[in-house]
């Protein structure tokens, strides 16, 4: 993960200073960046827009694909 750490700043800042809506839709069961990264997410980032899988490990479009489209369409419908 030596990425993660390298570009922390860059992508946090992106984050922060988003001039358009984000949406993270993850899996908490993922031991990559599951409900840990949700977590530090959502305590950097105010009024964080988040879909929080239960039972969803790293690929939460191959294991519970209906609702991630759910989210997307969702998502794209706010």
């Amino acid at each position: 993960m030596k990425q993660r750490k390298q570009y922390r700043e860059h992508w946090v800042v992106a984050l922060q200073n988003a001039d358009v809506p984000v949406r993270l839709t993850a899996g908490m069961i993922d031991p990559i960046s599951g409900a840990h990264m949700m977590a530090r997410y959502k305590a950097l980032i105010p009024n964080a827009d988040v879909v929080e899988v239960t039972d969803i490990g790293h690929y939460p479009q191959i294991e519970s694909a209906e609702l991630v489209l759910e989210s997307i369409f969702g998502f794209i419908e706010d």
